[in-house]
């Protein structure tokens, strides 16, 4: 792949420092100078930085494109989600933003959002209120094993823990008991993530649901007595790290809960406690007193990211206020891993020998890392790219053609840039990487964004007359985004619970109203099987509305298009 320059981006309003090189030891740094040389491509062409601490395979992948560019001025938008903006990005990406196109104009109904607050004053989430048993409750044998669980399969998306010292949390919970405290807390939590988290199996090219749920009624009502301690204790934390920690595991467990309001409600207070965490030690103290150690430097870091990150996500789908966190003035451009690469992998061979498990363990977790750094700067990409094709709403992709025209050619080399320097580890580009659960994950990610980057062509050929005279540039811009939707919906394993799978549901909802949306004003080619792609969509829906009653109203209206079309 040839790559031309990359494009300049005006800094935000988030003041950046590049950490302090002493701070980290060489592997931190190794990670870091590939992801921080990523984003200067994608950013300002920046000095020449220090090789010492690279390996030979990371300067040789990097080495093609370390010399001297002269960036053109392609892009100039900001990396936030515009946040005095009323209901962006929400406005211009979700499911109800699609049905809201003029081609549906008479035939669906007018849906401000499917998703609504709870009308009762009901403190539990539609799950925990329908839950009739305890399933095997809280037992303090099972701590270990569900929080090796939790690492294993949760824990590795949103690394915001020190291991070492959570480790340490529950071997004393099971040992000497629960306490009504933090540390009890977070066990408690972690432990009902435990419960529900399942290991990845890949089912690419398989849209048929498993005959019994995933996990099992009994687990999920195990996970759900955990989460009621765990609750229980919450209200009684001080403000801290260890809190702010809490919340948004909570927020988690709220995702695999299928409960997306209760979920922001979590990571709306880790965001504000958070920032609030970090004003007053700014604040209050001199600079003797506010030395921080290393490592709660990096857990602050992790725990930026993943807040920032969260509330991003479900403000592309849900028109929510902001917490601000994007503008406190966090000063690390990326978060840097924890000083031990420690976190366990669940085996099913238990008798290998311990050299063994440890590569392993160390496999899994350099993979987790790259997983989680490459998710963050897929994340600002995708803030770009929403605040330069949809500041202004949808009417300016069909106004400004030729200005969305330069901003897509610029958000398509941004990709390109960012797709051609993912980790190895990820196996991004080669069909054996399917079975990897996060290299699926980043390539699904990568598909999202070309998606959503060539949606505004689609919507230009849709509502634009035939004799258009950008009918010919749109065109083929627009057939690809029906190729993309199609590959999109192919690759989703939706009905793997986890932290995200609500979003799969929902962006399945959307994939089928762009292909509907296209058929009804025939007047592009549509994609072989497009109506077998709807159809599976829809059946992502029918297996989880039960659990999450915005997907059954979206999948009705989508139910009787399909029927119309």
């Amino acid at each position: 792949m040839t790559l031309s320059a990359p494009m300049p981006i005006r800094q935000t309003t988030t003041r950046r420092m590049s950490p302090c090189p002493a701070c980290f030891d060489p592997a931190s740094l190794a990670i870091l100078e590939r992801l921080n040389h990523v984003v200067s491509l994608l950013e300002t062409k920046r000095p020449g930085s220090s090789e010492h601490d690279l390996s030979p395979d990371i300067l040789t992948h990097i080495s093609h494109i370390a010399g001297d560019h002269s960036p053109p001025e392609d892009l100039d938008v900001e990396d936030d989600l515009l946040e005095d903006t009323p209901n962006f990005p929400a406005s211009i990406h979700n499911c109800e933003s699609v049905l809201k196109w003029p081609v549906f104009h008479g035939l669906v109904p007018d849906v401000e959002s499917f998703i609504k607050w709870p009308e009762t004053n009901e403190t539990a989430s539609p799950f925990l209120s329908r839950r009739r048993t305890l399933g095997r409750g809280v037992q303090e044998e099972d701590f270990i094993p569900l929080s090796k669980k939790f690492l294993s399969y949760a824990h590795t998306r949103n690394p915001i823990l020190n291991v070492g010292e959570f480790s340490s949390y529950v071997r004393g919970a099971a040992e000497t008991g629960l306490r009504w405290d933090g540390p009890s807390c977070l066990v408690l939590i972690s432990c009902a993530l435990g419960c529900i988290s399942m290991p990845y199996e890949s089912t690419e090219g398989t849209q048929e649901p498993p005959s019994t749920p995933i996990p099992t009624l009994d687990s999920m009502n195990t996970s759900a007595a955990y989460y009621l301690a765990a609750k229980k204790r919450l209200g009684l934390l001080e403000p801290s790290l260890l809190y702010v920690q809490c919340l948004f595991l909570c927020g988690v467990l709220e995702m695999y809960y299928m409960d997306p309001l209760r979920a922001w409600h979590f990571f709306n207070q880790a965001c504000v406690q958070f920032r609030n965490l970090l004003w007053r030690r700014g604040n209050t103290q001199s600079s003797e007193e506010s030395h921080v150690s290393s490592e709660t430097r990096r857990l602050e870091q992790r725990l930026y990211w993943s807040c920032m990150k969260s509330e991003c996500e479900l403000r592309c789908e849900i028109n929510l206020p902001t917490s601000g966190i994007s503008r406190f003035g966090f000063p690390n451009v990326f978060p840097s891993p924890p000083n031990e690469l420690s976190s366990p992998v669940v085996s099913s061979h238990p008798h290998n020998g311990s050299s063994v498990a440890t590569s392993v363990a160390l496999e899994e977790e350099e993979r987790s890392w790259f997983y989680y750094l490459a998710e963050i700067s897929c994340r600002r990409m995708m803030n770009r790219a929403f605040t330069a094709l949809g500041r202004n709403g949808e009417s300016s992709w069909i106004h400004d053609f030729q200005e969305t025209l330069k901003h897509f050619n610029a958000l398509k080399e941004q990709m390109a840039i960012w797709y051609s320097h993912i980790p190895s580890q990820l196996d991004l580009a080669h069909r054996e990487g399917v079975n990897n659960e996060l290299a699926h994950y980043v390539r699904a990610r990568a598909f999202t964004y070309q998606e959503w980057i060539h949606r505004p062509f689609l919507y230009y050929v849709v509502h634009q007359p035939k004799d258009d005279p950008y009918i010919a540039q749109a065109m083929p811009l627009a057939e690809k985004c029906l190729d993309l939707t199609v590959q999109c919906q192919a690759m989703v394993h939706p009905f793997h619970r986890h932290h995200g799978t609500w979003f799969i549901a929902r962006n399945s909802m959307a994939r089928a109203s762009i292909l509907l949306a296209a058929a009804m004003s025939k007047k592009v080619k549509m994609p072989e099987g497009w109506r077998g792609v709807v159809e599976s969509a829809l059946l992502v829906v029918q297996y989880w509305q039960d659990e999450a009653p915005d997907l059954r109203k979206a999948g009705e209206i989508v139910r009787d298009l399909l029927e119309s079309c």
